[in-house]
This record gives C-alpha cells, sequence and structure tokens, in this order.
C-alpha cells in the first residue's frame, strides 16, 4: 500500500506542477486563443492532480 501511495503522490506532483506551467504561460502568452488553450490545458491538468490528491487520501500513511 504505501508503495501505492508514493506513486500517486509522485503522479500529483508532476500533474500539479504541469498545471502551474501551463497557467504561467497563459499568462504570458499574447495571443488569445493561445492563452484560452493554455489556460483550458491548466485546468485538466489541475483536475487531474485533484484526483490523485484524492487517492493519496485513501491510503494509510
Amino acid at each position: 500500500m504505501a508503495k501505492d501511495y508514493y506513486i500517486a503522490r509522485d503522479a500529483y506532483k508532476l500533474e500539479n506542477l504541469a498545471a502551474k506551467k501551463y497557467q504561467f504561460y497563459a499568462q504570458n502568452a499574447t495571443n488569445p486563443e493561445v492563452q484560452q488553450l493554455f489556460s483550458q490545458i491548466s485546468q485538466v491538468q489541475q483536475k487531474t492532480a485533484q484526483e490523485f490528491q484524492q487517492m493519496m487520501n485513501q491510503f494509510p500513511q
């Protein structure tokens, strides 16, 4: 079980970092279409990160 927790934790960290990167790209893009695309990608990454976080909460530590 501990191994699964650490896998979920690592996946959470990667997804959360990706969400932050895409949000940064959205904030710094000059083309509105590009901004919107990066913002949407960021939202998907954040949702996935939240799912991994919920998964982590299910494992005993």
